[in-house]
């Protein structure tokens, strides 16, 4: 028996190792500087990979994505792929520090120049992966690069190269601040990456003041945790103020910052925020329907949700998302949170021959799920508010539906 475990353990070895090897062999081994010398060679881009051990998103591009033949063959045809450790390994710090790596993996694009074609950050699936990889070819092609020089070995302020060369001195990161007092030119390659990971607001507002220009020189992936914190404040201002206008100037002066994916990840929190300060849930609906903001009805009932108790007295909002949960209604089964919501609608609209209908198909659903973190008792309690005809019995509160996280 423990032979023909052992000759299937080797037999599937034996099939398995060529693919493993042949997905390894696209990692260029070797030095920085030999695989620049190669691409010179062979006239190809380098996809830098700069990665560490323990990170997730990392392990899941090479478990789900760098395998894929459509990402091996635009690999294949246009570029050598290094990867190098930003924890270990110092070419891997010195290319962290000259990108100023925001979170990992973060992915660099030279041309056999030195020349820096694009940088982003995080994961990516297939499709996006190779469009971004497509992206590159054609941006170089274009000869449209980016402002960085070729070094690894610019003169950075202590602080910021401490942060990711780690040299064992502890500086203090507000010296960032006195350093920057002191440039004549911002828009430098050093002082850019030193401004890039502060948070100073000075030097914030002259981001977002120059931020065409500086997309233009270094592209938006450096930008975008300053430009996000910006606009989340901006946001909440300007529904406060109720300045429409205000938000969706900035929104249309932003967006060039994020790429597709990362714009719908942080475009509903900047709607949102208007909506929080400004309660104008009219407008909330018509921007969240306008920028297609939410790509799933799970998404957009959770959105809906708190909605619907901060506008219990505005009968016109409460038909307009009425209206959205009847449609998803005619679709298909509610779930617990849905049924939940549409009997607090027609309660609130005082249709209680619907909101009985609603209450009842809510308690034979399955509430045992914890994130409901509402008991059978409190859906009773609406149940009994319905039956007596009351719509200022229940006191309401929100629910989430629990989305699964899914990096793609």
């Amino acid at each position: 028996m423990k032979r023909i475990i052992l000759y299937v353990i080797t037999t599937y070895c034996g099939l398995f190792l060529p693919y493993l090897l042949n997905a390894q062999e696209k990692v260029f081994q070797g030095t920085y500087a030999e695989c620049q010398a190669q691409a010179k060679k062979e006239n190809k881009l380098i996809l830098i990979d700069l990665y560490f051990v323990g990170c997730m998103p990392c392990a899941e591009m090479d478990k789900q994505v760098f395998p894929d033949p459509t990402v091996i063959q635009e690999l294949k045809a246009n570029y050598l792929l290094y990867k190098t450790d930003v924890m270990k390994e110092m070419d891997g710090k010195k290319l962290a520090r000259k990108y100023a790596a925001p979170g990992f993996p973060t992915y660099v694009i030279v041309n056999a120049d030195g020349k820096t074609i694009l940088t982003e950050s995080g994961f990516f699936g297939v499709d996006r992966f190779v469009l971004l990889l497509k992206e590159a070819v054609q941006r170089n092609k274009a000869n449209l690069n980016l402002a960085f020089n070729s070094s690894l070995d610019n003169e950075y302020p202590a602080a910021y190269s401490e942060r990711f060369i780690k040299t064992g001195e502890k500086h203090d990161f507000a010296e960032l601040e006195s350093y920057l007092n002191q440039q004549q030119d911002l828009f430098s390659e050093t002082a850019f990456l030193a401004n890039s990971v502060t948070a100073f607001p000075k030097y914030n507002s002259w981001v977002y003041d120059n931020l065409p220009k500086l997309i233009n020189m270094y592209g938006g992936n450096l930008l975008r945790n300053k430009i996000s914190t910006i606009a989340t404040k901006k946001s909440k201002q300007y529904g406060s103020a109720q300045q429409l206008d205000s938000l969706q100037s900035m929104l249309t002066y932003v967006r060039p910052t994020f790429n597709d994916k990362l714009w719908d990840v942080f475009l509903p929190g900047f709607i949102t925020n208007y909506y929080t300060t400004s309660k104008d849930a009219k407008t909330y609906l018509q921007l969240i329907n306008h920028y297609k903001v939410y790509n799933t009805w799970d998404l957009k009932s959770n959105a809906l949700g708190q909605v619907i108790i901060d506008q219990a007295k505005n009968t016109e909002v409460l038909k307009k998302i009425l209206a959205e949960f009847q449609k998803q209604q005619s679709k298909q089964q509610l779930d617990a949170v849905d049924s939940y919501r549409l009997a607090l609608l027609y309660y609130y609209l005082q249709d209680f021959n619907q909101a009985t209908k609603a209450v009842t198909a809510l308690l034979k659903a399955d509430l045992s799920a914890p994130y409901l973190s509402m008991q059978k008792k409190d859906f009773m309690a609406l149940k009994d508010a319905i039956d007596k005809k009351n719509s200022n019995l229940f006191q309401a509160k929100d629910i989430k539906k629990n989305i699964p996280f899914n990096l793609s």
